[in-house]
């Protein structure tokens, strides 16, 4: 890539990639956590849980697709307005657009067609959005702006449950086109903020035909027998993704656990959020800061992973609603430090600063697909054994995502193969 190309200053690209963060997150995120259980259950109350799994399992899957095209396309656009700002305002006016098509709907297969088409399309915006940090993020700032991207998806949830808390009476349709609109809205103010010009996009040199399979496989994914650090973590942040499922199955969870009522739930889910997201957002601050000052992040990673899954299994015997409120309280606790301190660890484990983008864009997939499974299971589960059983075996993918971080060393600041590999 041209190395060349227009920087932005530190404060006002932060700002900008905050702002298209916290307009991607509402819009997709928000759905997931409130307006969707309510979509489907105004459709078919009887199959809320079933749907919801099926809506979960495909669109994860796009996910996956989504966002290797979209870093593909994107890192290969030559237009002058640049490579990343384009695909922040064409994804999120097309997601805007799908998602009052969600709202619209009549039926489940209109949903799920809909919704799926947004994922697809966010996916775009959100690439493009992280993609920023590598291009032009210096390698000095690039754990404090991890830092505050990852604090602003829990602060837009919680603003977004808030809102269609306040919004409680608006039909859905307009709901599904505010939060659309706000992200585009959003997407322009980055777009403005960000500044960018065209980049001319240079082939691999090289010969690739000369490669051995295993070779050509490594460019795709980093070889597990020379980077095993690398597929650790990865495997850390799948069975943490699967884990922290949890969370998106509380509207579920409190319709049918609880019997709410479709009219109750905006406040009980809003009461949760803003319980809940302001401790993850502590945790995640204290965690890394912790984490920073004791030079170490496998305890913190494997505590963090424990403390997530004892507040997961609380969630499944919690006798009432208050009670899940303080289970939710200990999830957001670990997790949030899981969060803080999984930056710094996934960040020194790459095996290749010149592909940090696409090897982080790795583990947000190990991500995804550990979210799909756990979706895509969540129905039989919950059949078979009610939600003690579900939450229960997430609970245990928790603590296998402690366990998975215990082979990778910590970082000994006087090896200058750890050095290099951190910088």
């Amino acid at each position: 890539m041209n190395s060349n190309a227009i920087k932005t200053p530190f404060p006002r690209l932060i700002t900008g990639i905050s702002i298209g963060s916290f307009g991607y997150n509402l819009a997709l995120i928000t759905p997931i956590a409130f307006l969707l259980t309510v979509k489907l259950a105004m459709l078919d109350p009887a199959n809320v849980t079933k749907n919801f799994s099926i809506i979960g399992l495909t669109t994860g899957i796009i996910g996956i697709f989504s966002q290797y095209l979209a870093g593909v396309i994107s890192d290969r656009t030559t237009w002058k307005l640049g490579r990343r700002r384009p695909w922040i305002l064409i994804g999120s006016i097309g997601g805007a657009a799908a998602l009052y098509g969600v709202g619209s709907a009549k039926s489940f297969t209109v949903v799920l067609l809909f919704w799926a088409l947004a994922k697809l399309l966010l996916s775009f915006m959100s690439t493009a959005l992280t993609a920023l940090i590598p291009d032009q993020v210096p390698e000095n700032k690039r754990g404090t702006a991890s830092g505050i991207y990852g604090l602003v998806s829990p602060l837009a949830i919680m603003f977004g449950i808030n809102l269609m808390f306040i919004l409680n009476s608006l039909a859905i349709e307009k709901k599904f086109l505010l939060l659309g609109m706000i992200c585009v809205v959003f997407a322009i103010i980055t777009s403005l903020l960000i500044k960018e010009d065209k980049v001319e996009y240079q082939k691999e040199r090289g010969n690739n035909n000369a490669l051995s399979f295993g070779e050509k496989m490594s460019r795709i994914y980093p070889s597990p027998r020379k980077y095993p650090n690398f597929t650790f973590g990865m495997l850390t942040r799948f069975f943490m993704g699967i884990a922290y499922t949890a969370s998106s199955f509380t509207s579920v969870y409190y319709l049918e656990r609880f019997h709410v009522s479709q009219q109750d739930l905006a406040g009980i889910v809003s009461t949760s959020m803003n319980i809940t997201i302001p401790i993850l957002a502590i945790a995640s601050i204290i965690g890394g800061s912790l984490s920073d000052k004791f030079g170490r992040q496998k305890p913190f990673v494997f505590l963090a992973a424990v403390v997530t899954a004892v507040g997961i299994l609380g969630y499944g015997f919690a006798p009432s609603i208050g009670i899940s409120y303080v289970c939710g309280s200990i999830i957001s606790l670990g997790f949030g430090m899981f969060l803080a301190v999984d930056i710094a660890l996934m960040s020194r484990v790459l095996p290749h600063p010149e592909d940090a983008a696409k090897d982080m864009g790795i583990v947000n997939i190990a991500n995804d697909i550990g979210g799909s499974l756990a979706n895509s299971a969540a129905s039989p589960i919950v059949a078979a054994g009610g939600y003690p059983l579900f939450f229960g075996v997430l609970a245990v993918f928790g603590i296998l995502a402690g366990i998975m971080v215990k082979p990778i060393p910590e970082l000994e600041r006087n090896d200058p193969a750890n050095i290099e590999l951190a910088q």
